[in-house]
């Protein structure tokens, strides 16, 4: 084995860094690691086009496109031009929804390459119709290994009848060193990110960083802090970092229900985040559904307790209650208004709780991504030669002739991790 590709639809400061690590990995076993990016922007998030130069080998297949507007059948041609170009042994492939994931898929079984599924995707993503799970059941049997998420995720895919022996973890990871030291930095000194939206203001604050989405519950999360607010004697602000089409009418209910305390950040890039994390007193996360919810990875690399809806697909894994956090129904604003004054009470120690959150969220870091990678190329390896099944083959066949977007069998409104 000589090369491994790993392919995203676009590639943000997490997968640059999931990439960095599995280089340094992968050549010290004479293996070198490919990115395959897709495009080079995304209209799902706004992040800064990296065009950094990086030590592994990153090609870019539709360099100056948006990813949501290139049509599915292009996508798939040009994907399967550059995998013939690169000719790898081996292919990790981000979901099995979207065009690109599909022509890596197609080209790894005509070729008789390996084919390592990378998915993030629970149950209880969505309201799952049996038809869809068939179709779906039978498309991932045409992959060799998975490295997935986390438990759940691994759950989900041994319950499609996926081999479990052949699944490892995790894919969700980011920059635990990253998160960390920048966030010591900014406590160390705070006077000198006083110039930052929310900063100016040397008051404890609850942190809480998303898409402003229906799906992030934000609503739920006003309404909770109104309560906590009434109930404190010296309540803590709320810094919400993110935007989206949801702020007008989160705006509106602040105003109409005169909610005093909460900022509006904006959305910032990721060198500003670690301030954030290292100025905040816990981290917020109210969500309705996340498939996985990288911020608490974020937060708890940066030494925070949290406070997680358990809708979060990472709840399980990553949040002990009264440990180093609480967990709430995201549907329960009573119950969510009590937990953030749990967190916020002098009687709480803040410190240790945020302590064990590095500790935990130390086994979701780039080094274990890397290592989840090696060992899903190695175990798909037995498996490899075998062409696509007749199923499966006519399964891809049909997608390709009624996928008109790459969005368009993609059920759940979220981007892959």
């Amino acid at each position: 084995m000589q090369r491994v590709c790993v392919q995203w639809p676009r590639f943000g400061p997490y997968h640059l860094a999931r990439l960095r690590a599995a280089h340094r990995l992968f050549q010290k076993q004479g293996v070198e690691i490919v990115g395959l990016e897709t495009a080079g922007d995304d209209s799902t998030y706004a992040w800064e086009i990296e065009r950094a130069s990086e030590p592994f080998l990153r090609e870019q297949v539709f360099p100056n496109r948006v990813f949501e507007t290139i049509p599915a059948d292009e996508m798939e041609a040009g994907v399967t031009a550059a995998l013939d170009r690169l000719d790898p042994d081996a292919v990790a492939i981000v979901s099995y929804s979207f065009p690109d994931a599909r022509a890596c898929l197609a080209w790894c079984r005509r070729h008789g390459r390996t084919a390592v599924l990378m998915a993030s995707t629970r149950e209880e993503d969505a309201v799952r119709v049996p038809w869809r799970e068939w179709i779906k059941a039978r498309i991932i049997s045409q992959y060799d290994a998975a490295l997935v998420a986390g438990t759940p995720q691994r759950r989900y895919l041994a319950k499609l009848g996926f081999p479990p022996g052949k699944i490892f973890q995790p894919c969700t990871v980011v920059d635990n060193a990253f998160f960390y030291d920048g966030a010591e930095r900014a406590r160390s000194d705070p006077s000198a990110h006083r110039h930052l939206p929310g900063l100016d203001d040397d008051t404890p604050f609850f942190l809480a960083s998303n898409r402003l989405l229906p799906r992030k519950n934000i609503d739920r999360l006003l309404l909770a802090y109104e309560q906590y607010r009434e109930q404190a004697a010296r309540p803590w602000r709320l810094l919400l970092l993110g935007d989206g089409p949801e702020r007008p009418r989160l705006e509106a209910l602040i105003r109409d229900r005169r909610i005093e305390g909460v900022v509006w950040c904006g959305f910032r890039q990721i060198d500003e985040l670690p301030v954030y994390y290292g100025l905040a007193g816990a981290f917020v996360h109210p969500c309705l559904m996340d498939q996985w919810g990288l911020v608490i990875n974020e937060a708890m690399a940066a030494g925070l307790p949290v406070v997680v809806s358990r809708a979060a697909g990472c709840t399980s894994d990553l949040v002990q209650e009264g440990t180093n956090g609480y967990t709430f129904d995201p549907e329960d604003v009573d119950t969510l208004a009590q937990r953030l004054i749990d967190v916020a009470s002098p009687h709480t120690d803040r410190e240790t709780m945020g302590a064990r959150s590095r500790e935990i969220v130390a086994a979701w870091a780039p080094e274990h991504f890397s290592k989840g990678l090696w060992n899903a190329v190695q175990a798909g390896r037995g498996t490899a030669e075998r062409g696509l099944s007749p199923v499966a083959r006519s399964l891809l066949w049909a997608l390709r002739r009624t996928a008109g977007t790459p969005e368009a069998f993609h059920s759940v409104d979220t981007a892959p991790a």
